[in-house]
This record gives structure tokens, sequence and C-alpha cells, in this order.
């Protein structure tokens, strides 16, 4: 079959950056991303995630959007005219939005009017008016970046008990920390933090934690620097 290509374009006034990557690889399951852009008014000092780092890495294309006086939605009107230049497109089969802007509502049903699929990403606060305007919407942020963002509360709890709890070499009894945990929440488990075991909990995060033995008994734990 032949692959998909998509465009995708980022309403930044409207959106973080913090959910770029994930975007990226949700909009992998479906083809190959061959026209990327972003809009914004970049002479403004806000939205500093939104930077040169981040459109080099992902080979966005960055159009420059001035304010206006007389037109407070200077950047969506951009946006929307970057999107029916690319509907002439004969090669583009699916446009992705990512904004949470209602405003798109009436641009998403237009795309699919033309044969084109629509594909929405947007935050919670997306109305429902937008979302069903959509072939497919995704709701940021997606499952991948909940697994991400779950892991990373984990291991921030973990390492702050070993700092607490570890002694002058560096490393705490696993058991300890099992008690040091139950001690300050009852529900405070290995399930809770994703395994049947501590060990098994530390094993999920290698390179993270290094598990050893003391007396080839004693199940110990330490922060890998």
């Amino acid at each position: 079959m032949k692959e998909k290509k998509i465009a995708v374009f980022f309403d930044c006034e409207n959106i973080s950056a913090n959910h770029v990557p994930s975007i990226f690889d949700e909009l992998a399951n479906y083809g190959e991303v061959i026209i990327k852009q972003s809009f914004k008014d970049w002479s403004s000092s806000d939205k500093k995630n939104w930077n040169q780092e981040l459109h080099e890495k992902f080979a966005i294309e960055p159009i420059q959007v001035f304010k206006s006086k007389s037109a407070k939605n200077s950047s969506d009107l951009r946006m929307q005219r970057a999107v029916i230049e690319t509907m002439n497109k004969k090669n583009i089969d699916i446009i992705a939005l990512v904004s949470s802007d209602s405003d798109f509502r009436d641009l998403a049903m237009h795309i699919r009017s033309n044969m084109h699929k629509a594909f929405g990403f947007g935050e919670s606060k997306t109305p429902n008016s937008l979302r069903n305007a959509y072939s497919v919407f995704i709701e940021l942020p997606t499952k991948k970046e909940l697994v991400e963002n779950k892991d990373l509360k984990i291991i921030k709890s973990l390492e702050n008990t070993i700092n607490s709890i570890k002694n002058e070499k560096n490393y705490c009894l696993v058991c300890a920390l099992a008690s040091y945990l139950k001690n300050k929440d009852s529900s405070n488990g290995p399930k809770k933090f994703g395994a049947s075991t501590w060990k098994g909990v530390f094993k999920k995060y290698p390179n993270n934690f290094k598990l050893d033995y003391l007396n080839k008994s004693v199940l110990i734990v330490s922060l890998k620097h």
C-alpha cells in the first residue's frame, strides 16, 4: 500500500511545545510527515519553549506572523491560508492541526469535505464542536506522554527516598526503602510503583538505579550517575 503523506500545522499561541515529540510519534503510526509548519510572532518573548533547537530537531518550518492591532487572530488566519494552499497539493493525504482553538472548526470540516483526512490534536479544553469536526481527534497529553510523565514521577520519588536514607557509601537497603515509603503512606507498595516486587520496580529503570547484593543475600539499591 502507498504510504500516507501528512502535513502538520502547529498553533504555537495555543499549544505547548512539550507535546511535539509525542505528536510526531503518534503521526508515525499513520504515515510520513512531509510538511511541518509552526505559526507565531517569533519576535515576541513568550512561549520560549518553541525555540530554535526544537524546530531544528524536528525539522519544523517556523512561519512568522506579526501581530496586528486590528486583527487578533493573525496567526490563525495565516495558518488557515497555509492549510488551504496545502490542500491543493496532490501528494497530501492527511492534514493535522495542533490547536485547541474552536476557530479551526470550519477549517477541519473544509479539509474533510475536500477528501482529505483531518486529524486534530488538542488539550482537554478543546470544545466538542472542534473535536467532532475532525476525522480523528487525539487529546493531549497522549497516552505515551501520560506513561512518560508517570515514570518521571516514580523515578523522582524513588531518587528522593534513596537520597534521604542512603548511607555513607551512597546505597540503601531495599527493605529499608520499602519500610520508609510505607511509613509515609500505607499505600506505598511496589504495585503502586508499577511492579509486583521492589526488585521489579528498580529493574524497570536500569538507567537510573543500580541493584546489588550485600553479603550475597541482602538487596541494596543506589543511584546511577
